[in-house]
């Protein structure tokens, strides 16, 4: 678009907003001379012309855009225009890096600050050369920026200049030195860094440094910091230990050291430091507390399981102390928050110590669900049989979480002697009771057990029949299969369908003659179900008991049908599923292409290809996945095809893919 006459008049207009519209018209603009206004205006008095005009420059680009940008860096009286060129030029990038790094040097320091911030913000990695001769600028505040930006940068030339700059006498300069030693990450600059924390005026920095190397040389240091009377500084060493303690290989010899160096006062500014409002600083020092095993330690970090920030971190620490030892820890099951209750509970659980059953058996009756689910879990990984009776309780519980849990870690407790005290159970007038028992029972392996899940796969409830059947699918596949004949005339579907489920579960032959049965339930749900899983059983009939279901009318039967059919990989089944790639149903002709996938040794693509010209896309996109995962002589040929045709983002996405 050529620029109208009238808009160069309008950028110098008294109204700020045509100022701005002239801008705006500028930068879409094709023509010769829209680059010298735009750059006046971003001079302008008005932030909303400025803005405008940044905009404008950035879709135009180019040297002449650069160079323009670069000379209002000097302008000393307007600095709206020296902060909208540096943004501007910060946001072209590495085009604009390449141009300023030539003029490091220039005649003005202010303007030499303003490229090595650019150049800085740009992070160009090309950029490190000149950023490394302007540590050599006679202008402390040029330097200092170099230095910053180096470290962020960190490339390996950088390393031995800022060595050097330890040693200067500036200490401002040393300082920054230091600390962008510790982002650069490279080890050759421990022993430098070493060096530096024995003075006075580099020791925060450098400790930082050390810390973020994460090298064991550094413990001895860092420890010794923990000492120092500035906080900070101690502070920043607990995050270092931190660091190289999750770093190292030889873990407990850094913890030894600890032990034998950091005095009471040190463990306690570390316990304080759980309490400070930085979250980093927080974890870093549950870490070390839980590394050395504190047990003073464990009420301050319990405090943190309250939070989301410090959660995880506090009962990792927490964890570290119970495995030496859970006593300093019992009182914690008795806190009047729930969730230091439940946390402190698996805690113990997952350290293992037989010794807390007692303890934990009474936080099942806790008014925290959380805390009973956290209890009846650990309780069940502990494995103690005393706690068989006090866990059958919460099968009762008001939630079916806790209940959940209560018979999962019934059954990692749970004998065949057991087997009795169930049967008896099953006979409660509670059905959501029963229904637990069922699960339980399906999780013991004893005499009796199948007479138990028998007798309740004929229970009036239809969820507890149903809990019946999937226990029973657990246990010995004949006892399974004999029971699941008992349930295919169940008058509840969702029963039916378990068995289904459950049948197909089973894989095996043995399975094909319930689930033929099935495939002929008035239910359409439990009709598609067990087609699907009879194709899994390896029946040699299957194929052809599939193959009328694709009469059927309803169409999830018919796409089972479909997708059964393929799975059986059947020479029977290839030609019904070629069959249906014209069907009238859309979702049928999908599942047809997906299923010829099934059949790799048979030269397919001629019908696949033609399904590419389906009226529905979706069809077109099951081709070409089709297609694409055969992976035969000719499918490149055809993806091509369909990157060069079609219109649809996702079908010539998915080609690409392939290809």
């Amino acid at each position: 678009m050529a620029i109208e006459r009238d808009v160069f008049g309008m950028i110098s207009d008294d109204d700020p907003e045509t100022r701005r519209q002239a801008a705006l018209a500028l930068g879409e603009a094709d023509g010769a001379g829209a680059v010298g206004p735009l750059l006046k205006a971003v001079g302008d008095p008005d932030w909303r012309v400025r803005k405008t005009a940044v905009e404008s420059l950035l879709r135009i680009g180019g040297d002449e855009v650069v160079e323009g940008l670069y000379r209002l860096l000097s302008s000393d009286d307007n600095a709206g225009a020296r902060n909208s060129a540096a943004e501007a030029l910060t946001k072209l990038g590495a085009a604009a890096s390449r141009f300023l790094c030539s003029k490091v040097g220039g005649p003005d320091a202010d303007v030499r600050k303003f490229v090595v911030d650019i150049i800085g913000e740009i992070a160009d990695k090309d950029s490190a050369p000149a950023l490394i001769t302007a540590l050599e600028d006679e202008d402390v505040n040029v330097r200092a920026s170099a230095v910053e930006y180096l470290g962020r940068l960190k490339v390996p030339e950088a390393v031995e200049p800022l060595i050097g700059l330890l040693r200067t006498e500036d200490q401002w300069l040393a300082f920054n030195a230091a600390a962008a030693l510790g982002e650069l990450g490279d080890k050759r600059a421990i022993a430098p860094l070493l060096e530096a924390a024995g003075d006075r005026c580099l020791r925060e920095p450098a400790v930082e440094a050390l810390g973020m190397l994460g090298d064991p040389e550094a413990w001895p240091v860092l420890l010794d910091a923990l000492s120092d009377p500035v906080p900070v500084i101690r502070e920043k060493a607990i995050k270092g230990l931190a660091r190289i303690h999750m770093e190292a290989s030889d873990k407990q010899g850094l913890v030894d050291a600890f032990r034998r160096k950091a005095d009471r006062d040190a463990v306690d500014f570390i316990i304080g430091c759980l309490a400070q409002e930085e979250t980093a600083l927080k974890t870093a020092a549950a870490y070390i507390l839980g590394a050395v095993r504190e047990k003073s330690a464990s009420e301050a970090l319990a405090n943190l399981l309250l939070y989301d920030d410090t959660q995880e971190a506090a009962g990792r620490a927490l964890l570290e102390i119970a495995r030496d030892g859970v006593e300093p820890m019992l009182f914690l099951l008795t806190n009047e928050e729930g969730i230091i209750r439940a946390a402190t509970a698996s805690i113990l659980g997952e350290a293992g110590d037989h010794r807390v059953v007692n303890f934990l058996i009474p936080l099942l009756t806790d008014e925290e669900g959380h805390t009973r689910r956290a209890a009846a879990r650990s309780l069940g990984r502990l494995g103690d049989r005393k706690a068989v009776e006090p866990l059958l309780g919460l099968l009762r519980d008001e939630y079916g979480d806790v209940q959940d849990e209560a018979v999962l870690a019934l059954g990692n407790l749970a004998g065949p002697e057991l087997v009795g005290r169930l049967k008896e159970l099953a006979q409660d007038d509670d059905p959501s009771f029963r229904k637990n028992i069922a699960g339980l029972v399906g999780m013991v392996d004893g005499p009796g057990a199948y007479e138990v899940l028998a007798g309740l796969m004929k229970d009036e409830e239809a969820e507890v029949r149903k809990a019946a059947v999937e226990a029973l699918a657990r246990g010995d596949v004949e006892k399974a299969l004999r029971g699941m004949l008992t349930v295919v005339t169940d008058e509840d579907p969702e029963v039916r369908l378990a068995a289904v489920n459950a049948l197909a579960g089973l894989r095996t032959k043995e399975a094909a003659q319930p689930l033929m049965l099935l495939m002929g339930d008035v239910d359409p749900w439990v009709r598609a179900a067990a087609a699907r899983g009879l194709a899994g059983t390896g029946s040699p009939e299957a194929a052809s008991l599939l193959a009328p279901l694709l009469d059927n009318s309803y169409g999830p039967v018919r796409i089972a049908a479909v997708e059964a059919l393929g799975e059986t990989k059947s020479p029977e089944a290839l030609p019904v599923i070629k069959a249906h790639i014209r069907d009238s149903d859309p979702e049928i002709r999908k599942a047809s292409a997906a299923a010829l996938v099934n059949f790799p040794e048979e030269d397919l693509l001629g019908e696949l290809a033609g399904m590419l010209k389906d009226e529905d896309w979706s069809v077109r996109l099951a081709a070409v996945e089709a297609i694409g995962r055969l992976g035969a002589p000719g499918s490149r040929e055809i993806l091509e095809g369909v990157l060069a045709s079609t219109d649809e983002d996702i079908v010539k996405k998915t080609a690409r893919e392939f290809l």
